[in-house]
């Protein structure tokens, strides 16, 4: 058995020497003793304190003695930790379009009995042990590595019930289209050692994103000049078809030879009004107008009450993207960073053509940490309460109050 707040057990013994010290000093009644005359005695019971060499009611102090210790051990979070456990693993495998074929051998080699396997794309989930290798295979899915950092601190938690130290294994690509503005954030809350498994990344490709028509005054002109300037070039280019008006036969065409064409309209119903709006990545929150959109395709873009605001649907090699994000044309909404992260996504390459290019050396740095495992307190720490304490608690009242019903016999005694 461990203790996650020792510090308990400390007070709580102090505690208990400060009743036992208590129970040296005894207050006893005066001699009984006859007087000449009881005019000048005032009426009452003579009483003094004094020190005795052994200690006074033990029965009262026991009970005292075990109480305050209980408390004091259920404060302390006791655990009970399984022998011979001493490192365990979370091996987060990046599943989604931009894995390459050889992720599951990078899996079997970082995953050890007793471990635990999360797999990611655009969500994340623990597979069972088992069937973890077999659970390996790639989806045409975008990846989010922060989901797969969400999932794995649970995970993490519950194997630090019976290990001492817990470390985080990441093996992916880690294509740029799978990173966010969180992944570092929760990187840097990880409590020990991560580390990165680089894997080889599919055919990657880029987004080549011209605005039919193209206005001077359309923010999402600029937009698309600020995404096509900062994205790494790749072997392959994906065209991306911009529409501000209609969808004609000529786009149609383009959509069937490959083209991602998005149907984003310049004008919609209504005033804009806050709105918050989300890609599982970015999020947006912003004066923006909420245009209808028919049912059926891939949701790649939701309203914060969960109704779709962007949506795909594949169109033989190419797929069509309709958007109900309403963008005003006066500010500068579409050129904040959140907003052109969402945009990375709606204007991006269709979800079944590949991965955005991998990220650089540098940033990966930011998201590697070196030095010791995740130890066990730092991950227990105030998180789940241990089933020992509810016990610990019981049984302590049980001895208060049975602490005070002899308490009350005593003194009730002549």
């Amino acid at each position: 058995m461990t203790f996650l707040a020792p510090f308990w057990l400390a007070l709580a013994a102090a505690a208990a020497a400060g009743v036992v010290a208590l129970h040296f000093i005894t207050t006893a009644r005066a001699p009984q003793a006859p007087l000449p005359t009881a005019r000048f005695v005032p009426a009452g019971t003579a009483s003094a304190a004094a020190r005795s060499a052994r200690p006074a009611d033990l029965v009262l102090l026991a009970l005292r003695v075990l109480a305050v210790l209980l408390l004091g051990a259920a404060f302390a979070k006791p655990e009970w930790r399984a022998s011979g456990a001493r490192l365990r693993r979370v091996v987060v495998a990046d599943v989604s379009r931009g894995a390459g074929a050889d992720v599951r051998d990078s899996v079997r080699l970082a995953l050890r009995d007793g471990d635990a396997l999360v797999l990611v794309d655009s969500a994340a989930r623990e597979v069972a042990f088992d069937s973890s290798l077999r659970e390996v295979t790639t989806r045409g899915a975008r990846g989010a590595l922060s989901a797969g950092f969400a999932a794995a601190m649970p995970v993490a938690r519950r194997l630090a019930r019976s290990a001492d130290s817990v470390e985080l294994v990441i093996v992916s690509p880690f294509t740029r289209d799978a990173l966010d503005s969180a992944t570092a954030t929760f990187a840097r809350a990880w409590p020990g050692r991560l580390r990165l498994v680089r894997t080889r990344a599919a055919e990657s490709v880029s987004p080549s994103i011209v605005v039919e028509p193209s206005a001077g005054d359309d923010p999402l002109v600029a937009a698309a000049a600020l995404l096509g300037a900062n994205t790494p070039r790749a072997a392959r280019e994906a065209p991306v078809r911009l529409l501000r008006a209609t969808i004609t036969a000529r786009d149609s065409l383009a959509a069937r030879e490959g083209a991602a064409v998005v149907l984003w309209p310049r004008t919609y119903a209504g005033a804009a009004t806050a709105r918050g709006v989300t890609d599982g990545r970015a999020t947006v929150v912003a004066l923006l107008g909420a245009m209808p959109l028919a049912d059926g395709g891939t949701v790649i873009a939701r309203w914060a009450d969960g109704t779709p605001a962007a949506t795909e649907q594949a169109l033989a090699k190419g797929c069509v993207r309709s958007v109900g994000i309403g963008v005003p044309l006066a500010g500068d909404a579409a050129l904040q960073s959140d907003f052109l992260a969402l945009a990375r996504t709606v204007l991006g390459p269709c979800l079944a053509q590949g991965a955005w290019p991998a990220a650089g050396d540098d940033l990966l740095n930011t998201l590697r940490r070196d030095g010791a495992a995740a130890p066990a307190s730092a991950l227990r720490a105030g998180d789940d309460a241990s089933p020992i304490v509810p016990w610990l608690l019981l049984l302590a009242l049980a001895l208060l109050t049975a602490e005070t019903w002899a308490r009350r016999t005593r003194e009730a005694a002549p």
